[in-house]
């Protein structure tokens, strides 16, 4: 090996290094101010993570994004006039960045469909511990989490709960197509097709199902 090519690779492992070791940059929405305080104090004692502000509200969050750029993005499903899901699915459709770990007081099969068709990340149960949202976080910064595992039952009871029009895109959502494919095989316009994507995670999740937990969501 030449001492050029020793030195590209000394170079790149060391950026590789230094890449590994930046911190995670990580925002809070939530519209309960004693949630977003103690979110940011869990993650603040956290070692490698970096809290970079919290948002009560869509705005507010517009403006933190642009101003803070995390890399994580930890929410609920439910806030006053705004959907977690759907709002996580219009970030996803936009950029990759942040991820986006959703961090819930209601559990459920239906939660779990709702959550893999906006393509979040990862999701956490508010009664899980602390370790578990860190791992999750940590996870999702590094791109390591899989699509949560969708039953065939669960798949059925969500189409259930749709319009028949709406199948296709739950079908090939869960599938994992890309929606740039959803969009051309149903010959629809992108924007279209996230809209009704926005309106299925809505319906999978706003009324609590037999098989849902008890917990309250929000």
């Amino acid at each position: 090996m030449t001492a050029v090519a020793t030195l590209t690779r000394a170079t790149e492992t060391a950026s590789r290094r230094r890449k590994t070791a930046e911190p995670i940059r990580v925002a809070v929405l939530d519209d309960h101010a004693a949630v977003r305080a103690g979110l940011e104090a869990i993650l603040g004692a956290a070692p490698g993570i970096v809290p970079v502000g919290s948002a009560h509200g869509e705005a507010e969050l517009h403006w933190l994004l642009q101003r803070a750029d995390p890399s994580v993005l930890v929410l609920d499903v439910h806030h006053p006039g705004l959907h977690g899901l759907a709002l996580s699915l219009r970030l996803k459709r936009r950029s990759a960045r942040p991820r986006i770990v959703l961090y819930s007081g209601r559990g459920g099969e239906l939660l779990t469909v709702a959550a893999v068709v906006a393509g979040v990340d990862a999701v956490v149960a508010k009664s899980d511990s602390e370790g578990s949202l860190l791992e999750a976080i940590r996870d999702a910064a590094n791109g390591a989490n899989p699509p949560p595992a969708v039953s065939l039952s669960s798949q059925r009871r969500a189409a259930a709960r749709l319009d028949p029009a709406d199948h296709a895109i739950l079908a090939m959502r869960l599938a994992g197509t890309p929606w740039t494919e959803i969009a051309a095989s149903l010959r629809l316009p992108d924007g279209t097709v996230t809209e009704r994507a926005a309106a299925i995670v809505i319906r999978l999740t706003d009324t609590p199902s037999p098989t849902e937990s008890p917990a309250a969501a929000g």
